[in-house]
């Protein structure tokens, strides 16, 4: 199958060649780059993203994306040419890396940064958000590479429905969709029966899965566990997703910065057990749809 599976680095470890040697031990395909060493992409050197892609090729393993904050605390008020030069940065660093990709997320949304908050959403999208996106993915077509816009409720792209509006609108071919499904159900949208209809349809580059149980009031809840323990339909979403012929990215996702998985042996089990439970559901769904 043309899909491949990555997790982000510090998620395994904070040191970049311990997680190259856990991720290729767990089977991994790639690895993408947010913080290494307890800096983030955006301050490495030249000469530290060079050696991280050397230790990745060392371990058989991409680099599936420069996972930037690029847009995170970002607000319309504020002045764009800051984003523009920071993409010109993520776009050397993924140029320096060997990937295409490179993570963003849309401008955010004043007041929206807790959970709970996430699923009353505005309205109606302003225009500027998608202004402030098309001067990014004219700097992502000069430079060869793709912006993945990622859901997340704190922006104005927190649901598929958002980001397909921004997708079309922006009309660039260097713009495509990061699908956290999690963080669509957090933020309103229920990820089988309207996300997935509205994600078809568009150009998907990375999936991120991570999985909640559903709450007694029906809404999701906010403490992550193992992917399979929760209540979203991974299984259907991922067959379906193969069955359309998807051959992008799967990243199995926690956020534990700055915590250091590498000393708290659970963080690291949980995401194991994750990636684990991923490459199950993705043989089976393979399996299921094999001639």
């Amino acid at each position: 199958m043309a899909y491949r599976i990555a997790a982000i680095s510090d998620d395994l470890s904070t040191d970049f060649a311990d997680a190259a040697g856990v991720a290729q031990a767990a089977g991994l395909d790639g690895l993408a780059v947010r913080n290494v060493g307890g800096i983030n992409v955006r301050d490495l050197s030249r000469d530290r993203l060079v050696d991280i892609r050397s230790i990745a090729g060392a371990h058989g393993l991409e680099i599936s994306a420069v996972s930037s904050s690029l847009g995170r605390d970002s607000y319309l008020g504020d002045d764009s040419a800051l984003d523009n030069a920071l993409l010109e940065r993520m776009v050397d660093a993924a140029q320096l890396l060997g990937t295409p990709l490179v993570r963003v997320f849309a401008t955010w949304l004043p007041g929206k940064d807790a959970l709970p908050e996430w699923a009353e959403r505005p309205r109606a999208i302003p225009s500027g958000v998608a202004d402030r996106l098309a001067a990014l993915a004219r700097i992502a077509e000069a430079g060869d590479v793709t912006l993945m816009l990622e859901l997340e409720g704190a922006s104005y792209a927190g649901t598929i429905a958002e980001a397909q509006s921004l997708l079309v609108e922006v009309g660039s071919p260097a713009l495509a969709l990061c699908w956290d499904v999690c963080n669509g159900w957090w933020s309103g949208e229920n990820p089988w029966d309207e996300g997935w209809p509205a994600a078809r349809a568009m150009p998907i580059v990375d999936v991120q899965v991570k999985d909640v149980a559903l709450m007694p009031d029906g809404r999701p809840a906010f403490d992550q566990v193992v992917l399979g323990q929760g209540d979203l339909p991974y299984d259907r979403i991922i067959s379906a997703l193969l069955a359309d012929g998807y051959e992008g990215w799967f990243t199995a996702e926690r956020v534990y910065h700055p915590r250091k998985p590498e000393n708290e042996p659970r963080l690291r089990a949980d995401l194991l057990a994750d990636i684990a439970n991923l490459k199950t559901l993705l043989t089976v769904a393979a399996d299921a749809g094999a001639p």
